[in-house]
């Protein structure tokens, strides 16, 4: 669901070009934020959370692939909170959740960030340059709020 969208008005006569109205349906914001707590709450996804804030320990990708290799419970547990801030970063930076409504009812995502950011550049190193991009720009967000 979409907490905005755009339409596009022809104005006839006027001109050729298209105008964009952006309208907000405030109710797709509830419901839309209703289904990410429902999956944040998700009891895999609070698990991997909790074992990211207190037993991860990873200063760099090689720590990480050593201590943690594809496969394992724990890389699972690690991509899948990642997963879920990546997806939560997409749907802010394309406003399909308004920001500050986001922000009111998610937080510690600083907290998350600072404890795998220094894996990822090794990761997007070894797989994909874009790797996480969107987590890292909601961490960059929340920053900013504060």
């Amino acid at each position: 669901m979409r907490s905005s969208y755009s339409v596009t008005w022809w104005t006839a006569g006027r001109s050729s070009r298209p105008s964009r109205v952006r309208s907000t349906r405030p109710c797709d914001d509830v419901a839309t934020l209703l289904k990410l707590y429902e999956m944040a709450t998700a009891p895999h996804l609070r698990e991997a959370q909790a074992w990211v804030l207190s037993e991860f320990q990873a200063t760099d990708f090689d720590a990480f692939q050593q201590r943690y290799p594809i496969g394992s419970q724990e890389w699972r547990r690690f991509t899948d909170i990642c997963g879920m801030m990546e997806l939560f970063g997409v749907l802010v930076k394309h406003d399909l959740v308004r920001e500050e409504v986001f922000f009111d009812l998610f937080g510690g995502i600083d907290i998350l960030w600072e404890a795998v950011a220094g894996v990822i550049p090794g990761m997007r190193q070894a797989m994909d340059p874009r790797l996480y991009e969107n987590f890292e720009a909601l961490h960059a967000r929340a920053k900013a709020r504060d």
